[in-house]
């Protein structure tokens, strides 16, 4: 969506894009996982029935391979999303790019294992490890879409500040022909203030997510990747007031 401050001499000087979509939504860039989702209903439902109701080796495999094949889909939307991406530095898309490449690979032989396999307990063995091993919708994916709406976030900040001199500027003029400019100046003061807020919540996402491995997957990185997704939101409603307090300043210098 397009925040579009506009006054007079001003309609062709400042236009900023910030990011607004609504609730959980936020993070979400780009496309979302294959139907089925997490859970693992919908995409494979019926080999999942049939693993429930006593399964053999070939059952557990048609189920795996699904599975598996859910996951390899969903990765490519991931690079599809990482490649996509305006806002994702290079260092991090390098970072993103990588995983999701490390997490396709094993997947992949994961697969061929688990075809080999002739005994239920190992068949077993390699089911869990599709999802203990990879953790694709529980971790890799929030680690893609909420480093995008961050890295996309800290991106707008060079355009506000830009805006904010400009107004600077306005305010000044208005000043200097004696007109009363402290509403002005307190929204201006107050848009600098909200951007600031948003950088600094927005910078803290991509390091706190991406040195997360699913080898390692508890408790503790759950609650990072909660935290990291309130703090998308909360960036993302920084730089709306931001918006907001810049018409402010428009209209108090009406």
């Amino acid at each position: 969506m397009l925040w579009i401050l506009r006054n007079g001499a001003l309609a062709s000087a400042v236009a900023i894009a910030v990011l607004a979509s609504s609730g959980g939504a936020a993070y979400s860039a780009g496309p979302g996982p294959v139907a089925g989702g997490p859970a693992g209903v919908g995409a494979c439902k019926t080999q999942a029935s049939v693993v429930r109701s006593g399964a053999t080796v070939a059952d557990l495999q048609t189920f795996g391979d699904c599975e598996i094949a859910r996951r390899l889909t969903t990765l490519d939307q991931l690079s599809a999303a990482v490649r996509a991406s305006n806002g994702l530095t290079s260092s991090h898309a390098a970072s993103l790019t990588g995983d999701i490449a490390a997490a396709r690979s094993g997947l992949n032989g994961l697969s061929a294992t688990l075809d080999s396999l002739t005994r239920l307990a190992p068949a077993r063995a390699a089911i869990l490890q599709i999802v203990n091993g990879y953790r694709v919708y529980l971790l890799l994916g929030p680690q893609v879409r909420l480093t995008i709406a961050a890295d996309s976030e800290l991106a707008l900040k060079p355009h506000f500040d830009q805006l904010a001199s400009t107004l600077a500027d306005r305010i000044s003029a208005a000043q200097a022909q004696g007109k009363d400019v402290r509403a002005a100046q307190t929204a201006l003061a107050a848009m600098k203030s909200a951007v600031a807020a948003a950088a600094v919540v927005a910078t803290a996402v991509p390091a706190k997510l991406l040195g997360l491995r699913a080898a390692s997957y508890n408790l503790s990185s759950a609650a990072l990747v909660k935290a990291a997704r309130a703090a998308v939101i909360e960036a993302r409603n920084d730089l709306k007031n931001a918006a907001q307090d810049g018409r402010g300043v428009l209209a108090a210098l009406k």
